[in-house]
């Protein structure tokens, strides 16, 4: 089934009518942007694309698996690339992507740096690209070197060469916790418990005991992507959707560059924007449901599971579950042995018309607020007052987000737990430290 009353066309028409003379300033290809932008910020703010992605796991059988991969409603298509053509309509340089033929107030490295400590700092925050790395631990050493894309560590997980112990999955500590609870823990050759990166040298991770055993250590970390190196594509890390965070962020460097670059007002609106943005991000579902073998089954972050599920990845009697680790990624208990189905019913990526006749998937009391935000976001390079008197119907589209989430938060049972507001991974293991009550830093910067 699908929503077919108002085409690509026709809204890019509307929105034409919107910025009149939309054809001298605002092109076709431009218009269609703004309404692309504005479908996915929408998606953001109230998840509403729900699609089912069923999957079969095949031999051999690893601990964590994509939920973004070839097939996936989540596969994402953007990369800086995207966001380079996008902040040039907004500063009135001509759209050319990962090259430049503009004025000299901007420049395509100047974009790249700044959309690369976004993105970067957007991975950590979000933990929207979480892999899993294996390490070598030599027999009676207690440290191991981190690549130096590790933004943040998640996990550690401790393995025994094959014959010489069980895994374990080890806690988070300090040097003041293995002071505390491994006294002598210096000159102690055991299975390690714990695990720390805050107390060494940067890059070390360090366990509270020397390995008694040759042993590997399976590390979830949040990791960067590689350095932008336009005209060539890299890709951002984190869902399409939520690509309109990075590229306020780096409209908010470049805007409050030195001399000819420097706008403080639009610097300040797309900062406010960025950090809105990162804020909402981690506090963002992805993964509303799960099955196996068309059972229903628990949907625990991956701290959860191993504190009240021990030893679900060897323990064949473990709980069924999907195990959450981060954005995109899940993990199977009890590992599978054999072939197995699973499904995952996801927030999908906003579906973006690539052609006129194609209809905007939207009800019709959204349609209009979805304009509002992208006549909003097209008058961004007209800057001054008439940037200032369009935040009206910026403050009309969240409100009618507001109200479509309250809506939704009454329309089922446990519709606020299906769409929690708090990452459930941060509930049993936080990971920014509380100012306030219910706050962190980066929420009294809002």
């Amino acid at each position: 089934m699908a929503y077919a009353w108002l085409t690509f066309g026709q809204a890019k028409a509307e929105l034409a009518t919107r910025l009149y003379p939309a054809g001298e300033f605002w092109s076709d290809a431009e218009r269609g942007l703004y309404i692309a932008l504005a479908l996915r910020i929408w998606n953001c703010l109230t998840a509403f694309f729900v699609a089912e992605y069923p999957i079969t796991l095949q031999s051999p059988f690893a601990n964590w698996n994509a939920a973004n991969g070839s097939g996936s409603p989540r596969q994402p298509a953007l990369s800086d690339i995207d966001i380079y053509t996008m902040m040039e309509y907004m500063l009135l340089e001509p759209p050319t992507g990962g090259t430049w033929t503009g004025t000299n107030q901007f420049s395509i490295e100047a974009l790249a740096q700044a959309v690369q400590g976004r993105r970067d700092e957007i991975l950590q925050v979000g933990a929207t690209n979480v892999t899993e790395i294996t390490l070598p631990l030599t027999p009676g050493t207690s440290r191991a070197t981190l690549p130096d894309t590790a933004l943040d560590v998640l996990r550690v997980r401790w393995v025994p060469a094959t014959g010489q112990g069980s895994p374990a999955v080890l806690q988070r500590g300090d040097a003041e916790s293995f002071r505390t609870f491994t006294p002598g823990y210096l000159q102690t050759t055991e299975p390690p418990l714990r695990w720390d990166v805050i107390s060494g040298p940067p890059l070390a991770l360090t366990l509270d005991t020397l390995s008694p055993v040759p042993a590997t250590l399976q590390v979830l970390i949040m990791q960067a992507e590689p350095v932008p190196a336009p005209p060539a594509a890299t890709p951002l890390g984190m869902p399409d959707d939520w690509a309109w965070v990075p590229l306020f962020g780096a409209l908010a460097d470049v805007l409050a560059a030195q001399e000819e670059a420097r706008d403080e007002q639009r610097a300040e609106y797309a900062r406010k924007r960025y950090l809105e943005g990162m804020a909402w991000l981690k506090q963002a579902p992805w993964l509303m449901e799960a099955r196996i073998t068309n059972v229903p089954v628990a949907t625990p972050s991956v701290i959860a599971a191993d504190r009240f599920n021990y030893g679900w990845q060897t323990n064949s009697a473990a709980f069924p579950q999907v195990v959450v680790a981060g954005v995109d990624l899940y993990g199977v208990s009890p590992t599978p042995t054999a072939a197995t189905s699973v499904m995952l019913v996801v927030v999908a990526n906003a579906p973006i018309p690539t052609a006129d006749n194609q209809e905007i998937q939207v009800p019709r009391d959204v349609m209009d607020a979805l304009l509002d935000e992208a006549e909003h976001l097209a008058t961004f390079k007209m800057a001054g007052s008439d940037f200032t008197a369009s935040m009206e119907l910026h403050q009309a589209f969240l409100g009618t987000a507001k109200r479509w989430n309250a809506r939704i938060q009454e329309s089922g049972i446990f519709a606020t737990t299906l769409r929690s507001e708090v990452p459930r991974g941060e509930v049993q293991q936080p990971r920014f430290a509380e100012t306030g009550r219910n706050k962190t830093w980066l929420d009294t910067q809002l």
